[in-house]
């Protein structure tokens, strides 16, 4: 499988169906997510953040995936010709969140809620739609232990929270090579 088709599979799994005209998956199952992207927009749309949600959500997210690292090893012995290698993928989730909450600490109350949302929605399938061998458990020697979340302070600016955190995780997946 191409690194391409593990990103799609990954933003697909967190984002829903594709929609090719806006090169975003915009019906995400995880509760609080607008819009996943699999690049940083050329024009940032507010509306993004609040897409497919309640009327009325008061915080919303883009959710951003990159795979910034892989790492290849083999695994198994098959003779001169054939065996098993392990690829991992360093998975980043960038959650960009923007909230109209009165107070910040409300705002970080979100983004905690987010967090909870999308480790569970990972949880539920450790496969993540399929689209590899295993998401977010240790792998040991070649990197991956479980899923990291790291926090940044929320800013408030004109009435507007912004907000962001970042879920790290390795996928795993077997080839044939």
């Amino acid at each position: 499988m191409s690194i391409t088709s593990v990103l799609d599979g990954i933003a697909s799994y967190f984002g829903g169906e594709y929609d090719p005209v806006t090169r975003t998956y915009r019906s995400s199952p995880v509760p609080g997510i607008g819009v996943v992207r699999r690049g940083i927009p050329t024009d940032d749309k507010i509306a993004d953040y609040v897409n497919g949600l309640p009327a009325g959500a008061r915080t919303g997210c883009v959710l951003l995936v990159t795979i910034p690292r892989q790492h290849e090893r083999r695994v198994a012995l098959g003779g001169e010709h054939s065996g098993m290698k392990l690829i991992v993928y360093d998975v980043l989730l960038h959650a960009f969140l923007r909230s109209n909450t009165p107070y910040a600490e409300e705002a970080q109350d979100d983004a905690y809620a987010l967090r909870d949302a999308l480790v569970a929605y990972m949880r539920r399938d450790r496969t993540l739609g399929g689209c590899v061998f295993q998401a977010g458990e240790h792998v040991t020697e070649a990197g991956g232990d479980g899923i990291d979340v790291e926090y940044s302070q929320p800013a408030t600016k004109a009435g507007l929270t912004k907000g962001y955190f970042e879920v790290r995780f390795a996928a795993v997946e077997y080839i044939e090579a």
